[in-house]
């Protein structure tokens, strides 16, 4: 079976920054399973995945747009002044790091300040970056009405063993 719509696909990858270390391997990871076409990893993956099937394997190039995106194209948010330290000096660019679910890290970006709040641009460590991956393709099988529907892998139980 090819990846395309309606298919569920299981890959390994090396992610790597662009200068070839790797960033994140699914060797440590884990194999990563998604509904093709959802955006589930990078939104540059899907097309260069397009037709490949299990066993294959292959490596990418994605520029920033296709990777983490643009710094200056990262979505905004608007934080009370509170939240930040008192002393913290705030202007337009200062950077702070952020934790996320998960253990992730983000870096904020100062957009605007008032007296009362201030707006930041959620930035991905790896944005404005060029990235490449080196993928094989673990097994493609059809997806579910659900997993269509939702975008997200239902991850099957075991059979129950045999007597």
């Amino acid at each position: 079976m090819k990846i395309e719509s309606g298919t569920v696909a299981t890959i390994s990858f090396d992610l790597c920054d662009e200068r070839g270390e790797i960033i994140e391997a699914s060797d440590i990871t884990g194999a990563v399973s998604f509904v093709y076409g959802k955006g589930a990893i990078i939104p540059g993956l899907d097309k260069k995945l397009l037709g490949m099937e299990a066993g294959q394997e292959a490596d990418f190039h994605f520029p920033p747009e296709e990777a983490f995106g643009k710094v200056e194209a990262a979505p905004t948010k608007v934080i009370s002044r509170t939240e930040f330290p008192a002393e913290a000096q705030l202007s337009k660019g200062v950077e702070f790091e952020a934790g996320m679910p998960g253990g992730q890290k983000i870096k904020l970006v100062v957009d605007n300040v008032t007296d009362a709040e201030v707006t930041v641009r959620m930035v991905h460590p790896l944005a404005g970056q060029k990235v490449s991956m080196s993928v094989k393709v673990l097994s493609v099988r059809a997806a579910t009405p659900t997993e269509v529907e939702t975008g997200k892998v239902v991850t099957r139980p075991p059979p129950p063993p045999q007597k």
